[in-house]
């Protein structure tokens, strides 16, 4: 951008004084807060009402000048801008895009700097806020094309350097509205895009980001580094959110070989690595997990199977795009685990002073590991598992720093940043039996310090089970030797064959945390306990069916108690609560109390399927409780829960779910729940209504219900039950062929 000059004053009619902070408008309407204290119910900028403001603008400015009055024509002069780009907001139907507005808009911000410093009244927009604005298309086409849109953003900021620590009414900088579109676009809407549509809204956009950090990214730093921000309705009730994540969320499924959305995420994360592993203020949700549902959907879709002919070329082309999108949606995982490329975590392009061009020295990170990275950075169980399957080799090489995977597992800790928002202590029991699990020889090797996996975790502080003490020690007890018992009491204690010790003793630098084995047992138990607790607990103690018993328990309880009336605290469950308790079904098949428990509580889930990237379907939850039924006929209490469970996935999918869960026997499962138990109730309930749910979309694909076999069924229940099971059972029998 060049050297700046002597900060010139934003105009809004009445003059200002100086100011080291950014500039505020004299006399606003109400009161703007700074950026970081922004409250959390504040709205995102509303586009009508800013065109509401376009439309009086020489009214409002005029009432608002009672500091300085100024002449009608004068205000036109400074508002000039501002009003251009109000206007080219909304396209008309009958007009064509103005090919010379990005011409006349240039040609007034040099000739015109009052222009360029202009904030709204009522708004306290700026040109910029609004320049940027015209990348979102979820208003409808504007006037101008995203090149066109990027040469006026440069312009101004050229010309106004400043301009981008502007706040409007709500708060908001101009790199607010770079993020992200106002409004996410729906996942139907995204279908009707060409990837050429996509192409052309996220390439400008990147420029814009990079353009807007770069201009002042210690400024930028003070709202990249939030987990509050609020983009719309649903972070207004939920706390917010991490810009990081916002982004990311709204990016659609990309079917491009040479992703356009990987480019726009690598320059945030360049800005704002430390934000990969922070949660978001209300739901704690990460971006590496949102990132992972989403590869999970789109990966599923790509091995999709067809109705006829699955060799036909629609079906040929629809793997190929989805296989695309999950290849893209993976390159974007791998960039946020990348090592920062300069020693405070910032891209040397983005790292740049206002007053210097010479970059930052960047150590050397062009190797690096995926399993030793994510080992560093909170990364949810699912999305680590995954890593360490498909990455196996990277268990047994040491980094350029001579570390294995386990060395990083035993010692990390959440950043002071991450803290808040960090998994529960168990979580590193978790990450250590998992990668012992695949190597337990990491165990006894060193580190590039000579220090065991066991040595560097009691240097760390952690627990003695829930931080992976003990397993570690269990793999390899010789590393027993680099320990000096006499500085640490509670380790010293729990290793003693009596666990007694002299209360007399002196705890010299015993950093050790001690818990015992039914810790997790007490702890999914507890009435006010956190769900992100009892999800943890359930990862880390995965071969405990008691543990996964009483977490489904508790998920249960706690969606009753908390989530049926409140969406978003539902939301807030599920996001990290299906693929735990899918992932309970799937370590313990033979346990009928946990198959029941566990479709119970997918039950409770079911309606945020289709939500924040929640897949019943690609998480395996459908093919989980299909199974439960297969292998549990004769429990009646499975079948219960399980017709139940279906039932309402489908309620909430649609055909679609009722033509997945056909598609992996259901149907059959649910009319052997009917014949295995006529005198239950609930199974003759729930099972008969999942077939008339199934059966009332006219679109599902679903094979014919075998009449002779059905139908004796649907009488005897409808005749033994007839409260229970008379509607359903008659409106099923009507539809036999």
């Amino acid at each position: 951008m060049g050297c700046k000059q002597s900060k010139p004053e934003a105009v809004v009619v009445a003059p200002q004084a100086k100011r080291s902070a950014p500039p505020e408008a004299a006399n606003p309407p109400k009161a703007v807060e700074s950026q970081n204290s922004v409250p959390k119910d504040a709205p995102s900028q509303d586009k009508s009402a800013v065109s509401d403001a376009g439309k009086s603008l020489s009214a409002e400015t005029a009432s608002s000048a009672a500091a300085v009055p100024v002449a009608p024509k004068e205000v036109d002069k400074q508002a000039a801008i501002f009003s251009m780009l109000l206007e080219a907001q909304v396209l008309p139907s009958d007009r064509k895009p103005d090919s010379d507005l990005a011409n006349r808009i240039l040609a007034v911000s040099g000739s015109n700097p009052a222009a360029v410093r202009y904030q709204n009244p009522a708004t306290q927009a700026t040109p910029l806020h609004l320049a940027v604005q015209l990348l979102d298309e979820s208003e409808g086409p504007v006037s101008m094309s995203g090149t066109d849109i990027l040469s006026v953003i440069e312009g101004l900021v050229q010309a106004y350097p400043d301009a981008v620590q502007m706040k409007d009414a709500s708060g908001n900088i101009p790199l607010h509205y770079a993020i992200s579109p106002v409004s996410i676009t729906s996942e139907a809407q995204k279908q009707t895009k060409s990837a050429r549509d996509e192409a052309e809204a996220w390439g400008p956009r990147s420029a814009v980001l990079q353009l807007l950090l770069t201009t002042d990214i210690e400024f930028s730093m003070e709202y990249l580094v939030r987990n509050d921000v609020i983009y719309g309705d649903e972070e207004k009730e939920s706390g917010g959110v991490t810009p990081l994540y916002r982004a990311i969320q709204a990016l659609p499924d990309d079917f491009e070989p040479f992703s356009v959305t990987y480019e726009f995420i690598s320059i945030l994360r360049d800005a704002c690595g430390e934000m990969v592993g922070v949660g978001n203020n209300g739901d704690g949700d990460k971006p590496l997990a949102l990132l992972y549902r989403r590869f999970t959907r789109q990966f599923d879709l790509a091995e999709k199977f067809f109705d006829g002919d699955n060799s036909r070329q629609e079906v040929v082309d629809h793997r190929y795009r989805y296989k695309t999108a999950a290849a893209n949606t993976w390159k974007i995982i791998e960039c946020l685990l990348r090592p920062d490329t300069t020693p405070n975590g910032s891209s040397p392009s983005i790292l740049l002073s206002k007053n210097s061009s010479k970059k930052q020295p960047v150590p050397n990170s062009h190797e690096w590991r995926l399993v030793h990275r994510a080992v560093q950075v909170e990364t949810p169980p699912d999305l680590l598992r995954y890593i360490v399957e498909t990455n196996a080799e990277d268990l047994t090489k040491p980094d350029a720093q001579g570390n294995l995977p386990l060395h990083y597992a035993a010692k990390s800790k959440p950043s002071d940043r991450a803290t808040a928002t960090a998994f529960p202590s168990f979580y590193t029991k978790y990450v250590v039996d998992e990668l012992l699990y695949k190597f337990p020889e990491a165990a006894s090797m060193t580190d590039a310090d000579g220090k065991y996996p066991f040595t560097l975790a009691v240097e760390a502080g952690k627990h003695w089970i829930g931080g992976g003490i003990k397993s570690l020690y269990d793999a390899y007890p010789g590393a027993l030797e680099q320990v000096n018992l006499e500085e640490h009491e509670t380790l010293r204690t729990v290793l003693s064959e009596d666990m007694s010790t002299d209360p007399k003793e002196e705890k010299l630098n015993d950093s050790v945390i001690r818990d015992e084995h039914h810790d997790a047992i007490m702890l999914v138990q507890q009435e006010d306990v956190d769900i992100a607790e009892v999800i943890t607990s359930m990862w880390a103690h995965e071969e405990d069916a008691g543990v996964q018993m009483l977490a489904c328990v508790a998920i249960s309880r706690i969606v009753r108690e908390r989530g049926s009336t409140s969406k978003h605290y539902l939301l807030r469950i599920a996001l990290s609560a299906v693929a735990a308790v899918v992932n309970a079904m799937k370590a313990h098949p033979n346990e009928v109390i946990v198959q029941e428990k566990a479709c119970e509580a997918l039950k409770c889930m079911a309606a945020t399927d289709g939500m924040r990237e929640i897949s019943f379907v690609a998480s395996g939850a459908v093919a989980a409780i299909v199974g439960a039924m297969q292998a549990h006929v004769s429990d009646p209490s499975v079948q219960e829960e399980a017709c139940g469970a279906i039932t309402e996935i489908i309620k909430a999918g649609g055909s679609d779910r009722a033509t997945i869960v056909a598609s992996v026997s259901g149907i059959t499962a649910i009319v052997n729940a009917v014949a295995a138990h006529p005198d239950i109730v609930g199974v003759q309930k729930n099972a008969i209504e999942s077939l008339e749910v199934m059966t009332s979309f006219s679109d599902a694909n679903l094979p014919d219900l075998p009449k002779a076999q059905t139908e004796p069924l649907l009488e005897a229940a409808k005749a033994k039950f007839p409260d229970e099971c008379g509607a359903s059972a008659a409106a099923i029998i009507a539809k036999l062929v």
